[in-house]
């Protein structure tokens, strides 16, 4: 194998020296780091990160051809050809059609290692909407989820589900059981007893006024919660949630005229609002369903929860007492705040997740939508 002596692609310094990623040999470039893969090298090393993989070929899954780019190959001395490393993953690289060589710069080598894993994750995000998922959100209003599935097992997610349904089965025993729950556990603006009124800050999370009211906060913990968990582990993932509930409380009661009367404050809503904001910031790529008139469309989470915070500020606005929009508003804040802070720290503990949320992914959402308005039929 060429030594120093060979002119890096990049640089176009003579700076490429011999080194090893996933035990193939290759020539990396000392100053920017880009690699060398000779003909089936790449496909080798990207067979050793993947143990499921006995072979791959990476040319099958290259994305549209881009162009003539303006590096030489550095055997042939001929400009190489410019391909997107996958389908609507459009990470340029630079492709020899003589002796089938590779470049890849440095940012673009680990994306090009997961490219099996890719591939997965965009093939399942890219699904199309089904009649199920149409009926589904046409009877009952609730967005449909497209993510990739949680790598561990959401069972603190359940537990605030189980817990939830547990408090308000019980209240249904009877009226006076319900009023006593609701007045203990429930947050009250007007508790004489600090401490109490402190612990009803967390309690009042796990407390719901009706079916509906529980139902929805529910549904909505389920779909976003078991990823958030994902990224941040279990405990970790428990914490924000209550402390994301707390602050959303404090600036219900912060807004609120105690003039008119105490706050009684129960529901998970604040809470799973910031979970809304830390999906937001962390999970990008994934889309939910929104109903328009009455096509399904999948649109990205900014714009399903750019709807939804329009919503609760006209429902402000129009002076509906009956829910807590600056508790939504406040926790779904607090979580774009906590989201953007350890955005680095859950990007680096989740790869995957990384390269799902660069520029470069291009998820085409309203495709099936277009073929429809369009009168086409929709391709799978």
């Amino acid at each position: 194998m060429a030594s120093s002596k060979s002119r890096c692609p990049h640089c176009v310094t003579y700076t490429l020296v011999e080194s090893r990623v996933a035990r193939q040999r290759v020539l990396e470039c000392r100053d920017c780091k880009g690699v060398w893969f000779e003909d089936g090298s790449l496909n080798r090393a990207i067979v050793h990160k993947h143990d499921n993989i006995e072979r791959y070929n990476h040319e099958e899954f290259l994305g549209d051809k881009v162009g003539l780019g303006d590096r030489l190959c550095l055997r042939c001395s001929k400009f190489m050809e410019r391909f997107h490393l996958l389908e609507q993953y459009e990470v340029e690289v630079d492709c020899c059609p003589t002796c089938n060589g590779i470049w890849l710069d440095r940012e673009e080598v680990q994306g090009a290692l997961h490219s099996p894993q890719m591939q997965r994750a965009l093939n399942h995000l890219k699904q199309s909407v089904s009649w199920r998922s149409w009926v589904f959100q046409f009877l009952t209003r609730m967005p449909v989820e497209y993510n990739l599935k949680p790598h561990i097992t959401p069972w603190m997610t359940w537990s605030i589900i189980a817990l939830c349904t547990i408090l308000f089965v019980v209240g249904q025993f009877s009226a006076d059981l319900e009023l006593r729950l609701l007045m203990t556990l429930g947050f009250n603006s007007e508790t004489p007893n600090g401490l109490l009124q402190t612990a009803q800050l967390v309690t009042s999370q796990f407390m719901h006024g009706s079916w509906l009211h529980l139902i929805g906060n529910m549904y909505f913990l389920w779909i976003v919660g078991d990823n958030v968990e994902d990224a941040v582990g279990h405990w970790r993932y428990l914490a924000l949630y209550l402390v994301s509930g707390v602050v959303a409380a404090l600036t219900e009661w912060a807004f609120f005229d105690t003039g008119s009367g105490p706050l009684l404050l129960v529901g998970a809503s604040g809470a799973i609002a910031a979970l809304f904001g830390m999906y937001l910031v962390w999970f990008r790529y994934a889309s939910l369903t929104f109903m328009v008139f009455v096509f399904q469309v999948k649109v990205a989470p900014h714009w399903y929860f750019l709807i939804w915070s329009g919503t609760n500020i006209l429902g402000m606005w129009m002076g509906d007492v009956g829910v807590a929009y600056w508790a939504h508003l406040g926790g779904f804040a607090f979580g774009l705040l906590v989201g953007l802070l350890m955005n680095r720290w859950v990007r680096a503990r989740n790869p995957m997740l990384d390269l799902l949320n660069r520029p470069e992914i291009h998820l085409d959402r309203f495709k099936r939508f277009r073929a429809r308005l369009q009168g086409e039929k929709p391709a799978r």
